[in-house]
């Protein structure tokens, strides 16, 4: 077994491959420019390599940008070759109710910077992608199985309600009548996605999809609505952070027995969820002593640290990149921790970066005693 870590920049894109099958584990970008190539070409050179292995699957372990615009530049292409014969996806559309929670991430999309420049890259494009297509969907929450080896620690779907609950009642009851109009337009995506899962398929039998104009007209009047722009305005003004609360929603794995090629992928947890993993707080699914490979959380992010020496990790995988709050300026609270490396770094434990030049252990050099800089090439195989 191998692991292929893709060259994004600020994103995701992890290829596990062996001999049955491969497992790509999301694939997308914040940047417009990765190593001075246009975002399009390093997609290409994924598609191109993705094309070589015969049975594949999907993995998106969230929402965001970062996780799905390259996915969603591979679904324009339509080129049944390149596909997926199954998608993961966490779990947020099993269940009626769970129409408040994509509300809430449909709500998130719209807020500034949700986006990249230009493009609609939200939970709503990739919703509309999957339309008309005979794609598998398979629900992912804490304790799923998949793939015969890997077994989900995150989400947990109560808490994931609970947190929906509490935001609902931040925005109180002045944008009861709004929300209540978004709730009613998730409902309607929720049940394309879940007509697309095994289950979903013999519950949705009479359920009608509707051409995909019809959803999008539907959205541009809802926001075009002057209490849905009110609505974002509050949100901005009260501080209610719904990029944190799709984070939430990420998938965390590992392999579900315990052996000598243990893998751990994070996605963009946070790390009050990941504390609560490490100290499996249930009593159902602890994490393993040791992992030969660990992804960290959302690019190595200071907000986002975690400490993992405890599992005495063998590789340390950080996909960072430069990340830009505007065309100008860094985001100096998107540079990766210096708690990750240099002074920090977690003995004969070896470290896979995207790139240092957006590192705060680095000056002068790579501070890292163990380290591999997939930059300028495309890949590095772990």
């Amino acid at each position: 077994m191998k692991i292929r870590m893709y060259n994004v920049g600020f994103g995701d894109a992890f290829c596990i491959r062996d001999r049955k099958n491969s497992l790509l584990v999301d694939f997308g970008t914040n940047n417009s420019r990765i190593e001075y190539r246009p975002r399009r070409e390093v997609f290409d050179v994924i598609i191109s390599d993705l094309s070589t292995i015969n049975s594949k699957n999907l993995l998106l372990s969230n929402f965001c940008p970062d996780h799905i615009s390259g996915f969603l530049y591979m679904s324009e292409k339509r080129n049944s070759s390149e596909g997926f014969d199954k998608i993961y996806i966490p779990d947020v559309f099993s269940k009626e109710e769970m129409s408040r929670t994509l509300a809430l991430l449909l709500l998130g999309d719209q807020i500034k910077d949700a986006c990249l420049p230009g493009r609609q890259v939200s939970l709503y494009a990739f919703i509309m992608a999957l339309m008309g297509r005979d794609q598998k969907v398979e629900l992912v929450s804490r304790g799923k199985g998949f793939e015969k080896k890997y077994q989900a620690l995150w989400p947990d779907t109560d808490m994931i309600r609970q947190e929906t609950d509490r935001i609902f009642d931040m925005i109180g009851k002045e944008y009861h009548e709004v929300m209540g109009i978004l709730v009613k337009f998730a409902e309607k995506l929720r049940r394309i996605i879940w007509s697309l899962t095994e289950q979903g398929k013999e519950e949705c039998t009479d359920h009608r999809i509707l051409p995909s104009y019809v959803y999008e007209r539907e959205f541009r009047t809802i926001k075009n609505m002057p209490e849905f722009k009110k609505l974002l305005e509050y949100l901005h003004i009260n501080k209610i952070d719904l990029k944190k609360f799709r984070r939430q929603i990420s998938i965390v794995f590992h392999n579900e027995r315990d052996g000598e090629l243990n893998l751990l992928f994070t996605g963009d947890i946070c790390p009050e969820n990941m504390s609560l993993i490490g100290e499996n707080y249930d009593n159902k699914f602890p994490l393993h002593d040791h992992y030969w490979c660990i992804k960290v959380p959302h690019h190595g992010t200071q907000d986002y640290f975690f400490d993992f020496s405890k599992y005495e990790p063998e590789n340390l995988l950080i996909s960072n990149g430069i990340h830009y709050s505007n065309s100008k300026q860094q985001s100096r609270e998107l540079r990766t921790s210096p708690l990750y490396g240099g002074l920090f770094y977690i003995e004969e434990t070896h470290m896979y970066c995207s790139n240092c030049d957006c590192c705060d252990s680095y000056e002068n050099g790579c501070s890292c005693k163990e380290r591999d800089i997939i930059s300028p090439s495309y890949y590095k195989d772990i």
